[in-house]
């Protein structure tokens, strides 16, 4: 996957136990494919840039362009350090040039009740862009935006409301299905407020086994240091 650059976000709060898993799963689908890793602490994970910003939505996007700025390929794609990836959602599609993408082959998983579901939104976690469109999606959002955004407002770059809210170009989006899915976590560290307070609301299929990642209990178990 030479036309691609994967760009790794960690604000380091994860277990350790965890982090060893999910990026070994994330080595075995992408291989020898090119990294930047973005991180409060150190990695030695490719191409290392540190965050020292305030922990909220617009640094997430504010990291993700420091990364895609570095990146020397056509296209990049986020990797959060909750998510467990599959190499189809990797090496399967690649969307327009004049468009960016999200799968929507993605599973939640809370983690505080064993149950996957399908929620259905697209999610950041899931992106896979050209470089330079991004680059200018996020450029135009920080020229609009000098000081950041409020997290109320601030979200995935090919969603209509947010591009009003934020006064900024609406982008094209593409929205599509990997067959080998994705598996993002729910749980009490996670950006989302609702996560720590653990009133998140499931998706409409739930599931307790899917195929590729099997049951619930079992990727929860590894999360708590259990297995």
């Amino acid at each position: 996957m030479d036309d691609l650059t994967v760009i790794y976000l960690t604000a380091n709060e994860m277990p350790d136990h965890w982090v060893k898993f999910a990026v070994g799963h994330l080595l075995t689908a992408i291989k020898d494919t090119a990294v930047i890793s973005i991180s409060r602490k150190p990695m030695d994970f490719g191409t290392n840039l540190i965050d020292t910003e305030k922990k909220c939505y617009w640094n997430i996007y504010h990291q993700l362009l420091r990364g895609a700025m570095l990146a020397k390929t056509p296209f990049v794609a986020l990797a959060e350090d909750d998510v467990l990836y599959t190499k189809e959602h990797f090496c399967e599609f690649r969307p327009a040039k004049d468009h960016v993408s999200y799968n929507r082959s993605r599973w939640s998983l809370f983690t505080w009740d064993n149950v996957y579901c399908v929620r259905q939104r697209i999610s950041n976690c899931s992106l896979i862009a050209p470089r330079d469109l991004l680059i200018d999606a996020l450029q135009e959002r920080e020229r609009r935006h000098p000081n950041g955004a409020p997290d109320e407002i601030t979200g995935e770059v090919g969603r209509d409301k947010v591009a009003k809210w934020l006064d900024v170009k609406p982008r094209l989006c593409t929205e599509w299905y990997s067959y080998g899915p994705i598996v993002q976590l729910n749980h009490p560290t996670g950006s989302d407020a609702t996560q720590k307070t653990q009133w998140k609301r499931h998706g409409q299929i739930r599931a307790f086994d899917i195929p590729y990642w099997g049951k619930a209990t079992d990727i929860v178990n590894v999360y708590k240091g259990l297995s």
